[in-house]
């Protein structure tokens, strides 16, 4: 089945990356199509009921299509293009139906071509119902293309919403936000019951998202009054995990127990806390810690597993170097003018 993925536009690179590590959780055999701005199209296997599976993951993902047909952004093409398509194969009799148009219109098409587009569907005996319609067909605008679609799932616009940090039990400064979390979590292709680890929780946002996809959480963090919290907003989100107040140089996990981890590393002055070590200065501290951090990492992690790391220097690339970690991906992204935030992936190759 040729699909369309129309992405979030808040970043340039983590929404495709965060479909393609789904697709991995999820064992969903694909070949890439077409990759425009905006919109990712693949060939994919997909099992019934795999995609509502696959649509609820998503954090950075608009809508989900199915691929009807390709033209020219002209009129006229599209036209033909509706008129040509077998629509039976798409919508039954006594089904209702709406068609909308998403992305970059060419400038040069007049308005109104949903209701001139809908006309050639209604003709064939077809009810407009632009509420509530059985099925909703897109025309989906790039620069170079238009694509004729049937829209098979959309996000819930405030699937996220009620999660923000500053509406959960406990709240501290500087935490990501859901659909960020979500992402990052997706990126590690850690799939259902399997375990995932967080050794610097804080307010256990990673956490919570990890556990709503139905992963087995476990989180560390060295400060007791974030460990309370975060118990705290796990129980507000109805997310079950174990939680511990420990040091994430001395993880108290079995070798190889860990299927992936997902953390946001520590950079302020609260993040000065170990009772493993001590260190001169706090640079020095937070590379010592960080350094400790990844070799205990490496170690609970199970063969080829995944590590996605948050951080703000892009000098600590090079602390992944000491151990036999293959790096997957490199995103950035920019919080606000004087922060910059980099994220890797990480594969442990033995």
């Amino acid at each position: 089945m040729l699909l369309v993925f129309e992405l979030s536009g808040e970043h340039e690179t983590l929404p495709k990356a965060e479909v393609a590590g789904c697709l991995r959780a999820l064992n969903i055999p694909y070949t890439e199509e077409t990759n425009s701005k905006g919109f990712w199209v693949i060939d994919a296997d997909t099992p019934p009921g795999i995609l509502d599976t696959l649509s609820k993951r998503l954090g950075m993902t608009h809508c989900i299509y199915k691929l009807i047909g390709i033209s020219k952004p002209e009129e006229e093409e599209i036209r033909g293009l509706i008129r040509n398509t077998d629509i039976t194969n798409f919508i039954e009799q006594g089904q209702t139906f709406a068609v909308r148009v998403r992305g970059k219109k060419p400038s040069a098409l007049e308005r109104g071509l949903e209701g001139r587009a809908g006309e050639l569907i209604k003709n064939r005996g077809y009810e407009v119902n632009l509420t509530n319609p059985s099925k909703t067909f897109t025309l989906l605008f790039t620069n170079q293309t238009c694509f004729f679609c049937l829209l098979l799932h959309s996000r819930a616009k405030k699937q996220f919403e009620g999660r923000r940090p500053h509406l959960r039990p406990f709240f501290s400064p500087g935490v990501i936000m859901p659909k960020f979390a979500r992402a990052l979590v997706n990126l590690s292709g850690v799939r259902e019951k399997e375990l995932l680890l967080d050794p610097f929780c804080g307010t256990g946002g990673i956490l919570i998202e990890a556990g709503i996809i139905g992963a087995t959480v476990i989180g560390i963090d060295a400060q007791k009054k974030m460990v309370r919290g975060a118990t705290q907003n796990m129980e507000f989100c109805r997310i079950n995990g174990d939680l511990i107040v420990g040091d994430a140089s001395k993880i108290a996990l079995r070798n190889s127990s860990v299927d992936a981890v997902v953390t946001d590393l520590p950079y302020g002055r609260s993040s000065l806390v170990s009772g493993s070590f001590r260190a001169e200065s706090p640079s020095l501290f937070l590379e010592q810690l960080y350094q400790n951090a990844l070799g205990e990492i490496y170690r609970v992690l199970k063969h080829r597993g995944k590590v996605v790391i948050v951080f703000n220097s892009p000098a600590l690339q090079s602390l992944f170097r000491r151990y036999n970690f293959l790096i997957k991906e490199k995103h950035e992204y920019r919080v606000h003018k004087s922060l910059d935030r980099y994220i890797t992936v990480l594969e442990k190759e033995s």
